[in-house]
């Protein structure tokens, strides 16, 4: 009987602990990707106004991208906003880390469960 109950225990906390891992991965997931699209609107206005061609400015979308992750008043464990060579996308990283509830007892912590979560954006000129 105490087997049994011990085997519950581990299987209801791995449950658990999944379901908020999975939690913790749609949340990091709309982070970055409202700010990829928040960092997609930092367009080289000159440049736009001069050829026509849409280009993202790297530090201003990184400022925008930035700006709009510290609005959501989260904390993260790393945070990376860059912009592709050619200015043509912007990509958002945001990376958190889960301590483990019941598993903890069971499993060693001392490296915690590691979410990640990428989204790309590209501006796009609508007529």
């Amino acid at each position: 009987m105490l087997g049994l109950s011990l085997v519950l225990l581990l299987f209801g906390g791995t449950v658990i602990d999944f379901w908020r891992a999975l939690a913790l991965q749609r949340e990091l997931a709309a982070i970055a990707d409202s700010a990829s699209v928040a960092a997609a609107a930092g367009i080289d206005e000159e440049h736009y106004r001069l050829t026509g061609e849409v280009l993202i400015e790297p530090t201003r979308a990184v400022d925008l991208g930035s700006a709009y992750v510290a609005s959501q008043d989260v904390d993260l464990l790393e945070l990376s906003v860059s912009s592709a060579v050619d200015g043509s996308s912007v990509t958002v990283l945001v990376v958190d880390e889960l301590e483990l509830g019941l598993m903890a007892v069971f499993i060693d912590q001392s490296a915690p469960l590691t979410v990640t979560a990428k989204a790309t954006a590209v501006p796009v000129l609508v007529p």
